[in-house]
């Protein structure tokens, strides 16, 4: 079982310059967060960290495939994600630092960074907007045929009414 310690870095002790990290995320990860939209996957991550005198730069590279409900039939398929983002980490002991998506604060006396958080949000950026079998045959057919006979059909006579 992995826990949110398995993604840290203790970048105190490295010297300046590039670092790499590798990491595997597989379906005890997604465990870690409560109401989490994926729980299968299999995804390579690798981090690469620029240690310089004042900040962190570190850029995610992620690769693999995790499990989805397709939006049209609701069975599961497997969805190919890959991703590359970046992050900045500075350091300061400001009550309240100006944070944004890219841009982390963390206090002066910190050793090391999590990146449980930010891996499962970029695997989540990664995800396309549409969760759909690539082939409609690979959808499950009696859910199809259902949907068309519960779709709206448009009445063929016109209410006299109206016209």
């Amino acid at each position: 079982m992995v826990k949110l310690k398995d993604f840290q870095i203790a970048f105190s002790g490295l010297k300046l310059g590039s670092h790499q990290f590798e990491f595997q995320i597989e379906d005890s990860f997604f465990q870690l967060f409560e109401y989490a939209e994926l729980d299968s996957g299999q995804i390579n991550a690798i981090v690469l960290l620029e240690k310089k005198s004042s900040m962190l730069e570190l850029e995610f590279q992620i690769r693999g495939a995790v499990t989805l409900a397709c939006d049209t039939c609701t069975d599961n398929y497997t969805q190919s994600v890959e991703g590359n983002f970046r992050q900045i980490v500075k350091f300061s002991d400001i009550a309240e630092p100006e944070e944004t998506d890219e841009i982390i604060i963390l206090p002066t006396n910190e050793h090391t960074l999590e990146i449980a958080h930010p891996l499962y949000e970029f695997i989540h950026l990664s995800l396309p907007s549409r969760r759909a079998h690539p082939n409609e045959v690979d959808c499950n057919q009696d859910v199809l045929k259902k949907l068309e006979e519960l779709a709206y059909q448009k009445p063929e006579a016109k209410d006299p009414r109206w016209s």
